[in-house]
């Protein structure tokens, strides 16, 4: 399994999308848009699935090493293990921060998993980033192509006002055909009563 979103959907199994949301504490919808890999879940999400189910978070995030995790490393033994544990007054360095994730783990692996997860951020980021450049690349010129539709439309009713106007005073025929030579647009009136 190559991608998160697969590898969250082997996880969660023959349980119904509802049903493993509702555990994650999620809705459906945004399980969905991480199965599909249209969303990335934040590092709550990813702990939360590691916790409930017992997976390892390097298998989760980069699909390297064991898939579940081994025995030991639930939360409470996290919490008890965790550096900088405020009963000890100890703050931790950044090297323990990066495993307190799974401190059972390899360091390496945890690091790996964490930049492979970065590099699949900013490339999803510039992804967006570009089709939201196109979006409004497009909505500029419909809007332009809008307001000139609309003057357009103006300027055709205001030559149709006057050519009526033109007509009842020359005392014409009011089946006369209007046109308007500027436009190359006709209009076929019709004798009232």
């Amino acid at each position: 399994m190559q991608r998160l979103g697969e590898r969250i959907r082997h996880v969660r199994g023959r349980m119904s999308q509802e049903a493993f949301a509702g555990l994650l504490g999620i809705s459906k919808g945004a399980l969905g848009g991480y199965e599909r890999g249209e969303n990335c879940p934040n590092a709550d999400v990813v702990l939360t699935i590691c916790n409930k189910c017992k997976i390892n978070v390097s298998w989760l995030m980069s699909g390297v090493g064991s898939m579940h995790a081994p025995d030991g490393t639930g939360e409470e033994d996290r919490q008890k293990n965790r550096p900088g544990n405020p009963r000890e007054g100890k703050i931790p360095t950044t090297g323990e921060l990066a495993c307190q994730m799974a401190p059972s783990q390899d360091c390496k692996a945890e690091n790996d998993a964490l930049r492979a997860h970065c590099l699949w951020l900013q490339e999803r980021l510039e992804q967006l980033e570009a089709e939201r450049r196109d979006l409004n690349r497009e909505n500029r010129l419909l809007w332009q192509k809008n307001a000139d539709l609309g003057e357009r439309l103006a300027r055709l009713e205001q030559s149709q006002e006057l050519a009526r106007i033109h007509a009842h005073a020359s005392g014409e025929d009011t089946t006369t055909s209007l046109a308007d030579s500027g436009y190359g647009v006709s209009c076929n009136r019709l004798q009232e009563g």
